[in-house]
């Protein structure tokens, strides 16, 4: 075979006036880049938590954005599906539980009674159903793009409050339709509101970090919704409840808190009872801060197990 044999002992000559290349170039301190490191531990709640939470307060206006625009894409009615719905419930409720069984309604017309009463369960349960179902419905997300993972069940509460603001508005109506003018009391119409929003957020937060390790938690969740309904002074008055068990039950059910501020406003223009009021209100807060903990704590599972 032609060509030419070098000896492996024979040490070839570089041309004069070249140097031999290093195999690594020197790094320099300007030309080090910073490296960022990410240590695991257990998940916790921290002044970070709220900070970071705080810096991407523009993705969850996004969030909420998108949940209000994707819930009425294509709906023929619209966000007029949030009046018809209370209405519908509240002269169902009326027809067979206010009129065949004689419910008390406080000395009210049942059909406002119970107006008043849909109204505040349909904000709680539509959002933290939705606040429930907000990792699963968002898990492609979750392994993609970093973002505080609590947005997405404070996103879906959030957004039910743009369903909440036409369902007051059509009790006010109906309030007034029956000689229930507006009176100073509804100065205080965001204490109910801000009791069934906590309380949203922290069961939200609870079962939507309960929803990505345990799948049975989508199968409860519909007859945990029923237990509450009846559980809760939604068709009935808060005033059949025993004089002694009232108060821990209304503190300890906000719900039930919610809705009686909400008809003491709406159908007898009295100002909510801010001893059970401030006390759901704390109640509700504890919910909320434990529920945050325990999403905090199951934070770091999350993209493994979607």
């Amino acid at each position: 075979m032609n060509g030419v044999r070098v000896d492996k002992a024979t040490k070839l000559e570089e041309p004069p006036g070249t140097k031999a290349a290093e195999p690594f170039p020197p790094r320099s301190a300007a030309n080090e880049k910073p490296i960022l490191e990410i240590s695991g531990g257990p998940g916790r709640v921290t002044r970070d938590s709220f900070r970071e939470l705080w810096l991407y307060r523009e993705v969850l206006g996004a969030f909420v954005v998108r949940l209000v625009k994707v819930k009425y894409k294509q709906a023929a009615i619209g966000v007029g599906w949030v009046v018809v719905q209370p209405v519908l419930a509240a002269a169902l409720f009326a027809l067979f539980i206010g009129r065949l069984s004689g419910v008390s309604s406080e000395g009210a017309p049942y059909l406002l009674f119970a107006l008043a009463g849909t109204a505040g369960w349909s904000f709680f349960s539509s959002g933290f159903t939705s606040a429930s179902e907000s990792l699963i419905r968002d898990q492609g997300l979750l392994r993609k793009v970093f973002f505080p993972r609590e947005i997405l069940p404070l996103a879906a509460v959030v957004a039910s409050i743009v369903d909440l603001l036409p369902a007051l508005a059509t009790v006010a109506v109906g309030a007034a339709l029956y000689d229930r003018l507006p009176t100073a009391a509804y100065v205080a119409l965001p204490l109910p509101v801000l009791v069934l929003f906590i309380a949203a957020v922290g069961m939200g937060f609870i079962l939507s970090s309960l929803n990505v390790y345990y799948r049975d938690v989508r199968l409860v969740l519909p007859f945990v919704i029923q237990i509450a309904l009846f559980a809760s002074p939604v068709v009935y008055s808060l005033q059949v409840v025993p004089s002694g068990w009232r108060t821990p039950y209304a503190i300890l059910n906000p719900v039930a808190a919610g809705i009686d501020g909400l008809r003491r406003i709406f159908v007898h223009g009295t100002w909510p009872d801010l001893g059970i009021t401030f006390g759901a209100l704390a109640w509700s807060s504890v919910v909320a801060v434990l529920g945050y903990w325990l999403f905090k704590r199951l934070e770091r599972g999350f993209s493994d197990r979607v």
